[in-house]
């Protein structure tokens, strides 16, 4: 047991002095057992129970912290320190419990509301949703990855930085004088670089090597990158307890002779920490550094900035990655050159706890997609930082439960690795829809013979697939042909339009499939059209048994391979939505006269009115942190041409908060409104003035909603009065 003894007595002022004094220097440790003696002689003061609660979160006592973090939020009605519900649910985050942390982030949240420009209440909000994904999230692979032997990882925190040339290169933060019965947190400290050779044929790792032309006597050097012409690039820090303010340097050997240089001001900007160095050169053959830094101009706390350099070897002035960057802290970044891909760790995107490992895509222009959570097991409810591959393994520095301790079995980081798993023969279906779907443009239309399938017949299903009536299309061209005058016009029409049709169905069955195999639903929006030769009831049963031709041809096409998909996987579904009247959208002035067939059956002019279009294809991923509905998808009505008209969509969703961030509309002049009509329920309110052509007018509304990615489409039609 620590004391703070003077004259044998010991003091309860001096106690607290002395913890604060350490707790500075961020020797949390000590601090923590000052505090506990002071509780022990004062356990109704509120102010020793936050200094304690701090204190093990500052210590990575998560378990600790979140029980005095509990005891400030209890003992503290007038919220003397309103973060306390905040971080005692982060805490509880970070043991693993997503399910108690999901409630008191609600309860944070709906206690903040009243600030909504501080912390608690956005961080909470944030919390929200990414606990969320943390309970919806599937482990990615089975398989756990492992820490790397004893002979790196240690009692103290390891961090690691890369492979090359045999070499492991990493980084250790000891004591310079260690107590092997105790984890001995003094001012002492002090993080340095370390190499350890690996024997390929034992699979073994050599002991250890302090890199000693990098040590500066009371600063800490760490991270590390080389570049092409053997300039190894690190952080050299000037230690405020555990409080580095770092600079980014560079070392060189060549011909017995050492260099270092710090890097220039456009670079270490003077007053910033500035850490985390990682050279690349990438696909289009220029050279950059990647960092982070606390500098002007970024969103807040340590964010990701990227530097060209020049062939000179001067450095572009940096530029902040604004689309990964946070309002916390986003650092250890590392660009995988082989796959464009930037890999960083942070607290605040949606992930499982502490800091994870996030990844974004290298697109044109530099520019960088949204982050995405790597996912289990790379990440855990601790934190996970300095992610690097090398070949086909991956490495990650975490203090998860299971590394090496004495004390707190969360306090020191110790360095994983694992296997990168090889693609199957058959590689998964795409993150996106396949580049074929890309250039599909809607609608797709497909063509029919008149009145196909089922002639003669009022019914409004049919049990003839697409690909067969199809089939029998092109089979009759010939007589098509020889029944019109205009045999050029009609040739045309059927090679541009009937036979393109079917080939753009072919590719748009892939997207379905692949979507489908990825577990994700699938909504085709229909619409069924039929030439003025017949009345209207009949015309209606007509387009609706087109329209189930679709429907079949998706489901037995292949030896009915979707059909086989939605049986193994009943969480999801494949729906083709009609969109109606289009009965009505055919062109009036088509010849109707059964005596002139030459007109009113084998024409251009009829032959095109004779279709189904898929209008629109939507994609549902279950996978996603937010799941939401519409309804009605499409509504019909009768109205006055000129006429406002007021439609509700209702939105049924498992969002703890919905926010609708834009409509895109298929006509001028729309006002909307939502508003929450319940818990995980929504409304939106249009109103707007339908445009019509003839009989009829048709518009639809894309729906955007923050953190999902496809929008929602909905429909309206109206029948002129």
């Amino acid at each position: 047991m620590l004391v703070f003894c003077v004259g044998g007595q010991v003091k309860l002022k001096d106690l607290i002095s002395f913890g604060d004094e350490q707790f500075q220097k961020g020797d949390y440790y000590y601090a923590t057992k000052l505090y506990e003696q002071a509780i022990a002689m004062d356990s109704l003061t509120v102010d020793l129970h936050w200094k304690q609660a701090e204190t093990q979160r500052a210590y990575k006592n998560y378990a600790e912290a979140a029980k005095w973090y509990a005891k400030v939020y209890a003992e503290d009605p007038e919220q003397v320190y309103p973060n306390a519900l905040i971080y005692y649910a982060l805490m509880v985050k970070q043991t693993g419990d997503y399910t108690q942390a999901l409630g008191l982030f609600k309860k944070a949240y709906k206690a903040a509301a009243t600030f909504p420009d501080e912390f608690a209440y956005i961080k909470a909000k944030q919390e929200i949703k990414s606990t969320e994904f943390a309970i919806k999230s599937i482990v990615r692979s089975p398989e756990p990855i492992l820490p790397m032997p004893d002979s790196i990882n240690s009692f103290d925190a390891e961090f690691g930085h890369l492979f090359k040339n045999g070499v492991f290169y990493f980084s250790s933060l000891k004591a310079d004088s260690i107590n092997t019965n105790e984890e001995v947190y003094t001012k002492y400290y002090r993080t340095r670089t370390y190499t350890a050779d690996f024997d390929s044929s034992k699979k073994t790792y050599s002991s250890p090597k302090q890199w000693e032309q990098l040590s500066i006597p009371e600063r800490s050097t760490g991270n590390g990158s080389f570049d092409d012409q053997g300039w190894y690039y690190y952080s050299i820090c000037n230690d405020k307890g555990y409080n580095y303010q770092c600079k980014i340097a560079r070392f060189k050997q060549e011909h017995g002779n050492t260099r270092i240089d710090t890097l220039p001001g456009i670079i270490n900007m003077e007053g910033a920490n500035t850490t985390n160095p990682c050279w690349v050169r990438l696909k289009n053959g220029k050279s950059y550094l990647f960092f982070s830094s606390d500098r002007e101009g970024g969103k807040g706390g340590m964010d990701i900035w990227m530097a060209g350099i020049k062939a000179n070897g001067t450095f572009d002035t940096p530029k902040n990655l604004a689309a990964i960057n946070s309002i916390e802290h986003d650092i250890t970044p590392w660009m995988d050159v082989d796959s464009n891909r930037l890999y960083f760790s942070s607290p605040w995107h949606y992930g499982y706890g502490g800091y994870d490992v996030f990844e974004s895509n290298l697109q044109d222009k530099m520019q960088f997609t949204k982050p995405k959570n790597v996912g289990r097991p790379i990440n855990s409810p601790a934190n996970d930082l300095y992610f690097f591959r090398q070949a086909d393994s991956i490495f990650v520095s975490s203090n998860r439960l299971g590394s090496k301790s004495k004390k707190n079995p969360t306090c020191c980081s110790d360095i994983y690795y694992g296997r990168i798993e090889r693609p199957s023969i058959i590689p998964p279906p795409p993150d996106s829809i396949p580049s074929d779907s890309n250039r599909i443009e809607f609608p797709v239309a497909l063509y029919f013979r008149n009145d196909y399938p089922n002639p003669k017949s009022y019914a409004k299903k049919s049990n003839v697939p697409y690909d067969i009536l199809y089939m029998d299309y092109v089979t009759a061209r010939k007589g098509y042909l020889d029944s019109v005058s205009d045999k050029n016009g009609l040739a045309e029409f059927f090679t541009n339009k009937v036979d393109r049709g079917y080939s753009v169905l072919l590719m748009l069955y892939d997207s379905v499939r692949n979507e489908l195999a990825r577990g994700n639903s699938v909504q085709l929006f229909a619409r069924g059209y039929a030439s003025p030769l017949n009345v209207t009831q009949y015309n209606v049963n007509l387009t609706q048994r087109r329209i189930s031709s679709v429907q079949r041809f998706f489901l037995e096409y292949q030896q009915g391979a979707l059909k086989d998909l939605l049986s193994k996987n009943k969480a999801i579904s494949l729906d083709i939505v009609e969109v109606p009247l289009g009965e009505f959208a055919a062109n009036q002035n088509t010849s109707d006269n059964l005596q002139d067939k030459a007109a009113s059956v084998y024409s251009v002019a009829a032959s095109i009115e004779r279709k189904v279009e898929i209008l629109y294809m939507t994609r549902i991923q279950h996978q996603n942190l937010q799941q939401i509905t519409a309804e009605p998808l499409v509504q019909q009505d009768e109205l006055k041409e000129g006429s406002s008209i007021t439609k509700r969509i209702s939105l049924r969703h498992d969002a703890s908060e919905l926010t609708l961030s834009e409509v895109k509309f298929s006509q001028e002049g729309l006002t909307y409104e939502m508003k929450s009509m319940a818990e995980n329920e929504s409304e939106i309110v249009f109103t707007f003035t339908p445009i019509f052509t003839g009989k009829h007018a048709s518009c639809y509304a894309d729906l955007y909603f923050e953190d999902i990615k496809e929008p929602l489409r909905v429909y309206f039609t109206f029948l002129k009065k």
